[in-house]
């Protein structure tokens, strides 16, 4: 069955076509391989390496444009943090929470910048590959998506890191704003939107290599709201 719901030139969008139990076992199935690899590749590995790239490429553009950033390595207790990265941190580091950091003199002074988990990318980036590996597609197709999916990830993420404090500072040396202001107009008023766009490139990036991962999205949405899947025009 699994090799019928791959795409083909004849037969572009076969899930589209699942229906009744078959349109329902297969929504089942994907929901939890995709879930079970967003959690599996985002909650558990350590991500302190990929921290560390993530800051040193994000400080090379800011360094680029003039802004001459520092990097340095940031410790801090266990125990203020919160208790879910508290529970992530005993995973790698019993004792101490330490984090790559960006600094940058500003006119109001130093302002540092913390590289975390969450600032990785990878909550988009597991949850891509969960729905890459959950799609009926070719093996080939599967991995050549995956490895484009990340290396388009990272290199977005980090450009959308350094814009954003370029932005801060920016905004703090030239307009006089105070740093929270600041950073929520860098990161709220602009981050956001990138990664809203950034989403729809990522996810196009993925559909032109053969993995359709809208369509496992149209089942799911179909399956939850009980729709029943329409006929598909033929294009001969």
């Amino acid at each position: 069955m699994e090799r019928s719901l791959i795409p083909t030139e004849e037969n572009p969008h076969p899930l589209l076509k699942l229906d009744g139990v078959e349109r329902r076992n297969f929504a089942i199935r994907s929901l939890l391989i995709t879930t079970s690899i967003t959690l599996l590749l985002y909650v558990f590995p350590s991500y302190y390496g990929l921290e560390d790239l993530t800051t040193r490429t994000s400080y090379f553009f800011l360094d680029i444009f003039g802004f001459h950033p520092r990097v340095f390595i940031y410790e801090d207790s266990l125990q203020e943090l919160t208790s879910f990265d508290r529970f992530l941190t005993r995973l790698y580091d019993p004792s101490r929470a330490t984090y790559p950091a960006i600094s940058l003199d500003t006119d109001a002074g130093r302002s540092n910048y913390l590289i975390v988990r969450a600032c990785t990318g990878m909550q988009a980036g597991a949850l891509l590959i969960g729905l890459i590996w959950s799609t009926p597609a070719s093996m080939h197709d599967r991995i050549r998506a995956s490895y484009v999916i990340l290396i388009a990830l990272f290199i977005g993420n980090t450009l959308r890191i350094a814009a954003m404090i370029a932005i801060t500072t920016i905004l703090m040396n030239y307009f006089g704003l105070e740093y929270e202001t600041s950073w929520s107009y860098a990161h709220d008023w602009m981050g956001r939107p990138l990664g809203f766009f950034g989403t729809i490139i990522f996810t196009i990036l993925i559909e032109v290599r053969g993995v359709k991962i809208l369509d496992t999205i149209t089942v799911w949405i179909d399956w939850i709201t009980k729709a029943k899947p329409k006929p598909i025009a033929s294009t001969k």
